[in-house]
């Protein structure tokens, strides 16, 4: 007998081994660039609908499309709050809540303007224009659709990552990614009040967000980008220092809020150095096993710490041929979905990829079930 989504997903978070692998789309860091999405609806032959957000690249999010593939997972969002809208410039320009001026180049959204970026003094951080919680978002709704998807479906409930940018994302956003970095080694107790303050408003938004469906959810999604190709971004010693212990908060809240939820954190690259430290704070996934870059290979990383951790992710090679992008999921489900303890999703959006690779990739995730062999 087949499980339900729900029981598919609890077991294989658990580290146990399920049905099958279970499957997700339109996550954190798995959603579909615009182009992708909309030649996907129309491969499918689906009518439009409106996107969830603007400002993003990635702006849509499509239960219709979930369903197709079989996802196991459904999100809730948090509403937006009345101090949430984006400035737009004559120039083409736009400036977020936060104060960062970002322009879109192509596919992407990048940053142009650093509102922190000469702040050198405690006066400055503290003197800055703070968003709050309350203005960048809202409960309302929240609970009543996180109720519904519980008890009105068998779909694991998801409480969707309002934050993407983590605590050093936010950091280099405000202030300049090379300045951020010359801030924490020059000026730590600037850097120590400034992740405070930010610390602060990320409680902020969490407990909102799950004082109304925490009892609910079966995961809740996190994310801070620590890792480049090669290393983290930072040395370890400087993120146990600057954003492990913020992490600790932020997460230990979380688990006492959504007492039955897994954490799942979001990173790219080679985060291999750091992955006991994630595991201490509280994190129970790991987003999106990014497993070309070093020391992050599926079978190291699994035997590593594959008892502690489970994986979500991982599929990266969506883009090109189709039979090698079945070849991998296939190897993905053999080495990281062994004994349980993996979803199956995209390493990251999907930026350009064919609706026919992404048909191949769902339709091979959901019925390869190596350990049924006999």
């Amino acid at each position: 007998m087949s499980l339900t989504h729900r029981e598919r997903v609890q077991l294989a978070l658990s580290r146990r081994q399920p049905d099958r692998t279970p499957v997700d789309m339109m996550g954190n860091a798995s959603m579909l660039l615009d182009n992708t999405y909309l030649r996907l609806r129309d491969h499918l032959g689906l009518t439009p609908i409106a996107p969830v957000r603007s400002g993003s690249s990635a702006n849509y999010y499509d239960e219709r499309i979930l369903e197709h593939f079989g996802v196991d997972f459904r999100r809730v969002f948090l509403a937006k709050g009345s101090a949430a809208a984006n400035t737009v410039h004559e120039d083409d320009t736009f400036t977020d809540p936060w104060g960062v001026r970002s322009r879109a180049i192509g596919i992407f959204i990048n940053a142009i303007d650093h509102p922190l970026r000469h702040a050198a003094t405690l006066d400055d951080v503290e003197a800055y224009a703070w968003p709050t919680a309350e203005g960048l978002y809202s409960a309302d709704g929240v609970r009543e659709a996180a109720y519904h998807l519980y008890h009105d479906t068998d779909y694991a409930v998801v409480a969707r990552n309002p934050l993407s940018p983590g605590f050093l994302d936010r950091g280099c956003n405000l202030v300049g990614m090379a300045e951020f970095f010359m801030l924490l080694l020059d000026a730590p107790e600037v850097a120590d009040f400034m992740l405070d303050r930010i610390l602060e408003i990320y409680m902020g938004v969490y407990r909102m967000f799950l004082e109304a469906a925490g009892p609910y959810v079966q995961m809740v999604e996190v994310a801070d980008d620590l890792g480049a190709e090669r290393s983290t971004l930072i040395s370890p010693a400087m993120y146990r220092r600057f954003i492990k212990p913020r992490e600790q908060q932020l997460y230990a809240m979380i688990h006492e809020l959504a007492p039955e939820a897994f954490i799942i954190h979001h990173t790219d690259g080679n985060v291999f150095a750091i992955i006991p430290d994630l595991i201490e704070v509280g994190v129970n996934v790991l987003n999106p096993m990014q497993t070309s870059s070093r020391d992050m290979g599926a079978q190291q990383v699994k035997d590593a710490y594959g008892d502690r951790l489970a994986f979500h992710g991982a599929v990266e090679g969506m883009e090109g041929d189709k039979d090698a992008l079945v070849a991998e999921v296939k190897a993905r489900i053999d080495v990281l979905g062994k004994g349980g303890g993996y979803v199956l999703a995209s390493c990251n959006h999907m930026i350009d990829v064919a609706p026919e690779n992404i048909v191949a990739m769902f339709e091979t995730a959901v019925n390869y079930r190596p350990w049924q062999r006999t």
